[in-house]
């Protein structure tokens, strides 16, 4: 409230919209004071009564009534509304303050040409009106200001504010995330400001159990009389009640300072012309903000800590006579209030509460409530790499910026779900979680490609050899090199070093399985040739980028090739060391839809592989177990025992941890090998796993208590439920489908402990939204007939009605030959090449699994191999009867990229397929095991995805 005189010299003058806008800005505070001019006390009286305000401050000449009659009116308006005179410092001042009886105004400053006065009345008043809030309830601390001298305060104390938050901003951890920053940096200490002793006394009455320290004046009133002794009478009152409180007497008096060496408290003099880097000064050394000093450390360098992941790399060899000695004086409290550590201040305060600290064994648990308090923070938050990482609690961090790509961004947010989420005490046994991990941010392959100048090289058509060989022999970013150094250096456990692309795992483009994954032993003796795997393994994965299959796949979608980045996951591998092998007891890839739904389940309730050892079994299309979580007792792939033995697991992938030189840097599974079922059990991985066939009885038992052949049905797991697996996928499905909004794909690995089950780990790896159809196209196939169909089926995935493909290219009865697999793949992969270049869709038709690694499975073509197929069919044949893999990375494209896909069973009433009438089309082009036939008319393709049934029908006439 001000003339219009009075509000333009404060506005010139002091730049204050430009001082506020920068200000509130640089504090991230999300919002910026609005000012508004009112002159004369009726016309502010008047808007006080129609509109909210937060803040009256009222220059003192108000030309109609004196200030503080006006003050008296708001009251009576809104008694909680404050009011500040500010006055210009003149003769009439004086007068003015004469008229004060401290109950209309709450405070009088003083303008002296410096708009930051206003900055420390907002500042003010925010700190006096949320004070009970922040210091009782967030656990903040205050700082006792006493002063009784407006000009010298209202200069001062938007100086006292500038340095706090100076000081908050250097003591924030590097490693806090973006919004974790933004709430820290409000946790500045609260300034209360106090004129006379008796003021001084309520505040510290009130808050004594929250202040962070006392800075007080030597002389101010007492008893509405000025006592040049009051600051020495309320320091005595203060430290007999709290001993270890720091205060710093601040005056201009002469004998002052020989007075505070008197007491042992701390002095700075009013008339110095540095008095605020004296009182930083203080402040560092003895409110906390500074190093934390440990008297008595085994080393010089171990006696200094300037914030806390020094102190705990050490915590554990300090004595405990230090730290206990560091807990009864308050400093460690102190010091971790003042770089906003309030939840960690609360949890050691609290412990040590409810129990005596241990003679011994303190630093351990420090060390322990650290750590448990820095988890628990960290829990669904990105934040920067440290150095300290070993040490660190952090689940989740980046390396440099840019984007995090699309598998660590379903990680990330999948962190987040189990933190805020997640029930954990429903597996109290279980720990529940991702694994730690760091990733390399796409600006750094960005620097990486353009300081090699590999873009250009890259997208030409190179052999991946050679591809690959080029990246290897280029120099990643040397920003980048300190931080891996320090993560060989700390991490010694086997790592997967894995592709999170920008397009990857996006709900129409999965590009699953597309991109490299490598892993690593990482238990050689040098750290030098653990960091050379590490950075190779770096430039394999973004290599990969450019290899031919990802190549395909791009081309088969909107996007470029130029366009994709990289980043880079690291984590450690779940599993157990077994001598020279290390594995996961089980892995696998659970679906919250399934897309083949068998006897009282429904699509909804969704479907799980899981197979013993690492997970490439599964996502590469091989043997394993296939259940539904709310079913899990029912094995649809078991009907009998002969199944058993035909279809069930009998090798797994491990990591070779052999200490053998290794130089075939351009393999993607160098490091892993194929084991039996007997290897597992001797490991003792088999126990909770396998059952065991008693040709005595031509019967299966439960476990491995007796010899016999092993097989690998989870009995132990799924119908005895040692292990609560379906209902842990249950859980972890549901809440992952409510929280993406749609069907989920989550990969997992699991060890349990030997003995006795428990403790175990569940580890989620990848979560990826699920393609399901959701097209409105309406395909009546009831009404075709099943006479003039080349094929037909009741286990299709797709929807809607094709005309375009001409095409066929299949694999021939008559000379299938499973062992053969590999080489039908290679002719498969040169009539794809050829059918591309011509732009002419195909439909390709052969036995068992498309894209599973396992030759005796089906052709184990990678996609780069069949880019152009636009329907693929899977016919059972006698001797290879598979079921269809969901969990395979090649499938999840398949259904992605819209490609339809027909299974055909041997039970010719839910599919068959024509083969004499392919076998009497004219031949277009032959090979050992192919045959490709074109047509003159197209084939007509309809697929209903909502019964999922589909046939392909022949067209009027076929000519070569």
């Amino acid at each position: 409230m001000a003339s219009l005189y009075d509000y333009f010299m404060i506005e010139e003058d002091g730049r204050l919209q430009e001082l506020l806008l920068k200000f509130y800005q640089q504090w991230n505070f999300g919002y910026i004071p609005q000012f508004v001019r009112i002159s004369g006390g009726e016309n502010a009286l008047q808007a006080l009564t129609n509109e909210k305000f937060d803040l009256v401050i009222a220059v003192m000449r108000l030309g109609d009534m004196d200030p503080f009659t006006f003050g008296r009116l708001v009251k009576e308006i809104d008694p909680a509304l404050p009011v500040i005179g500010l006055a210009f410092n003149t003769p009439e001042l004086k007068r003015m303050l004469e008229m004060d009886d401290g109950t209309a105004l709450e405070r009088i400053f003083v303008w002296q040409g410096d708009g930051h006065i206003l900055l420390g009345i907002l500042q003010y008043i925010e700190d006096k009106k949320n004070a009970i809030h922040d210091l009782q309830i967030h656990g903040m601390r205050a700082i006792l200001l006493i002063e009784d001298a407006i000009d010298f305060y209202s200069s001062y104390l938007p100086m006292v504010f500038s340095l706090l938050r100076e000081l908050n901003e250097h003591s924030l951890k590097d490693d806090l995330t973006f919004t974790q920053k933004r709430l820290r940096q409000n946790g500045r200490p609260r300034v209360q400001l106090a004129t006379s002793y008796e003021e001084a006394a309520e505040l510290f009455e009130k808050y004594k159990g929250h202040l962070l320290g006392i800075i007080t004046d030597s002389s101010f009133p007492q008893n509405k009389i000025l006592n040049p002794n009051a600051g020495f009478s309320f320091i005595e009152k203060a430290l007999s009640e709290s001993p270890n409180l720091p205060v710093v007497l601040q005056s201009g008096e002469p004998a002052a300072e020989t007075m505070a060496a008197k007491i042992g408290i701390g002095f700075v003099s009013k008339n110095s012309p540095t008095l605020m880097r004296d009182l930083k000064q203080f402040l560092l050394s003895s409110f906390g903000f500074g190093e934390l000093e440990i008297k008595d450390a085994p080393t010089a360098s171990a006696s200094k800590f300037a914030n806390i992941n020094q102190l705990f790399s050490i915590l554990g060899d300090l004595p405990d006579s230090s730290l206990r000695e560091l807990m009864d004086r308050g400093d460690l409290d102190r010091w971790l209030r003042a770089r906003t550590e309030f939840a960690l201040a609360d949890a050691i305060q609290e412990y040590f509460r409810q129990a005596p600290a241990p003679l011994a064994g303190l630093g351990g648990k420090l060390k322990q409530i650290i750590a448990a308090s820095r988890t628990a923070s960290h829990r669904g938050s990105i934040v920067a790499y440290s150095r300290y990482f070993h040490e660190d609690y952090s689940q989740f961090s980046i390396i440099d910026g840019g984007s995090i790509g699309g598998k660590a961004r379903g990680l990330a947010f999948l962190d987040r779900i189990l933190a805020n989420y997640f029930d954990l005490a429903e597996f109290a046994k279980i720990a529940i979680a991702i694994p730690r991990t760091v990733v390399i941010g796409t600006d750094m392959f960005d620097d990486f490609m353009r300081e090699n100048d590999l873009l250009s090289f890259a997208v030409e058509d190179h052999s991946d050899n050679q591809l690959i060989n080029r990246f290897i022999n280029a120099s990643l970013p040397a920003k980048m090199v300190g931080d891996l150094r320090d993560f060989v250096k700390n991490v010694r456990v086997p790592l997967a070093v894995r592709s999170s692309s920008l397009l990857e795992d996006s709900l129409y483009l999965p590009f699953a399985g597309i991109y490299a994954t490598k892993m690593l032993p990482n238990d050689q003796y040098g750290d030098d040739i653990r960091f050379l795997n590490l950075v190779n393994a770096i430039k394999f994965v973004y290599a990969s980028t450019f290899c031919r299959q990802a190549k395909s796949y791009i081309n088969s979608t909107t996007h470029r090739i130029e366009d994709e980045k990289m980043a880079v996951v690291i984590q450690p591998v779940v599993g157990t060391l077994h001598q020279d092998c290390f594995y996961p007891d089980f892995s696998g890839v659970a679906r919250s839809y399934n897309y083949y739904p068998v006897g009282q389940a429904k699509p909804e309730d969704g479907v799980v592989n899981v197979a013993l050892g690492l997970g490439k079994t599964v996502v590469d299309g091989g043997v394993s177990l296939r259940f539904t979580p709310a079913y899990a007792g029912i094995l649809p792939q078991f009907p009998s025992i002969k199944d058993m033995f035909n279809f069930s697991q009998r090798d797994f992938y491990a990591i070779s941890m052999k200490h053998t030189a290794s130089i075939a840097f351009l393999e993607e599974d160098q490091y892993l090998v194929k084991q039996g079922l007997e290897r597992a059990e001797k490991d003792g991985v088999l126990q909770y796993l396998a059952s065991t066939y008693s040709r005595e009885n031509d019967a299966v038992y439960d476990g491995i208590s007796f010899s016999g052949p092993r097989i690998i049905n989870f009995a132990h797991i799924l119908k005895n439920g040692i292990f609560p697996l379906a209902k842990i996928l249950e859980r972890l499905l549901n809440l992952s489908s409510e929280a993406m909004d749609c069907p989920v794909e989550m990969e997992f690995a699991a060890t349990l402990d030997e003995v006795d089950v428990f403790p175990a780990v569940f580890s989620i790896l990848q979560v990826r939204p699920l393609v399901v159809s959701d097209e409105l196209v309406k395909v009546e196939l009831a009404e075709m007939q099943k006479e003039s169909a080349l094929c037909y089926s009741s286990q299709v995935l797709g929807n809607g009605v094709s005309h375009s493909i001409k095409d066929i290219v299949f694999v021939k009865p008559a000379v299938f030959d499973a062992g053969k697999s590999p080489q039908i793949a290679d002719e498969v992969d040169k009539l794809n090449s050829q059918l591309r270049t011509e732009n002419a869709p195909y439909l390709l038709i052969g036995p068992g699994r498309w894209g599973s690694t396992d030759p005796w499975l089906g052709i184990p073509v990678k996609w780069s191999q069949i880019s152009g197929v636009k329907v693929v069919v899977e016919v059972c044949l006698p001797n290879m009867n598979v079921d269809p893999s969901q969990g395979s990375h090649f499938f999840q494209n398949m259904t992605s990229l819209r490609i339809g896909y027909f299974t055909v069973p041997l039970n010719r009433d839910q599919g068959f397929m024509d083969w004499p009438w392919l076998e009497s089309l004219p031949v277009n082009s032959e090979t050992p095991f192919l045959k490709h036939v074109r047509l003159t008319q197209p084939l007509q393709v309809m697929i209903d995805g909502r019964k999922g049934q589909g046939i392909i029908l022949k067209p009027e006439a076929a000519v070569s």
